[in-house]
């Protein structure tokens, strides 16, 4: 829709023009019906409201698309775009320079209520999909809030109780309070040692801190819901990565390739395509000891 209306827009003179020569010319009764509906004040203001929201929306589907973009941020992202919504088009006063401008020749007098009618049903849209404090739980593993922890020793502790809550039936996890209890001193220190650990540059991201907290030993209780907060995707751009890798390792020559191998192929070229080193000697090495060969 947005190309549409961008269309419309770029060519709203040249449209206006043509349409009054046909009625001119000719008396077409669509022309008439075109130009009383593109000549009306509130037309304009309308379809500049629509461009303004769309090419918002535009943005943030294009945020949602980024590598690594965490459900957390996400979520943040379309939460901001609604509070600018409703401070851009629901407030005391519009602050959109080109609806502005439309509606200056007409000294404020064109009924907007359609147009903010439009907008208000589009925020709550909006805010029923993504709910505030949907991921009020999930914030013990933000990346960015754990600095203030510093300052607050039981930050996020609240949280992961509510999480071993929520997930014990699904995580077989003992229904007595120990398991809650344990999880939570390991998340004490987890919170602290991630902060240290960013102060010095080892944890950089979201991907970082995941990867720490899977190998290490002293968080395997708390690890489950680092790994389950993990695989929450805001964006389908990492699935369409593999697909496309995937295309590229398994062409018509080599459709034979069973799962496991194309497993391994994928994960060589992810982490060539990360600028990771490949030991290709101890692969070729444990590829030829590997006893097992598919049947001819």
């Amino acid at each position: 829709p947005l190309n549409e209306v961008n269309a419309l827009l770029q060519n709203y003179d040249v449209l206006v023009d043509y349409c009054t020569m046909e009625v001119n010319e000719n008396n077409y009764p669509i022309a008439k019906y075109c130009l009383k509906k593109i000549t009306d004040p509130q037309y304009c203001i309308a379809l500049t409201v629509l461009h303004d929201i769309l090419g918002e929306l535009s943005e943030l589907c294009q945020t949602f698309q980024r590598s690594c973009l965490t459900t957390i941020e996400a979520y943040c992202y379309a939460k901001a775009k609604i509070v600018k919504f409703h401070s851009q088009y629901l407030g005391e006063k519009v602050h959109s320079e080109k609806v502005k401008q439309q509606m200056a020749p007409f000294d404020n007098t064109v009924d907007t209520r359609g147009v903010l009618h439009f907008i208000s049903e589009h925020c709550e849209h909006l805010d029923c999909r993504f709910p505030e404090n949907e991921l009020q739980e999930w914030s013990a593993f933000n990346i960015e809030a754990l600095f203030p922890v510093k300052f607050d020793y039981g930050y996020g502790t609240k949280n992961v109780i509510k999480l071993v809550g929520k997930y014990q039936a699904v995580l077989n996890l003992p229904t007595d309070r120990s398991i809650t209890e344990c999880i939570c001193e390991q998340y004490i220190d987890y919170k602290f040692i991630i902060v240290e650990k960013m102060k010095v540059g080892t944890i950089r991201t979201f991907a970082d801190m995941v990867t720490y907290t899977l190998k290490e030993q002293q968080f395997t209780d708390l690890a489950h819901f680092v790994d389950i907060c993990a695989t929450f995707q805001a964006s389908s751009a990492d699935c369409k990565c593999g697909f496309s890798l995937m295309k590229q390792i398994k062409t018509k020559s080599r459709n034979r390739l069973e799962v496991n191998h194309m497993d391994q192929l994928i994960s060589i070229k992810y982490y060539l395509a990360a600028n990771k080193d490949v030991n290709l000697d101890k692969i070729y090495h444990h590829w030829t000891t590997d006893k097992y060969r598919r049947e001819k």
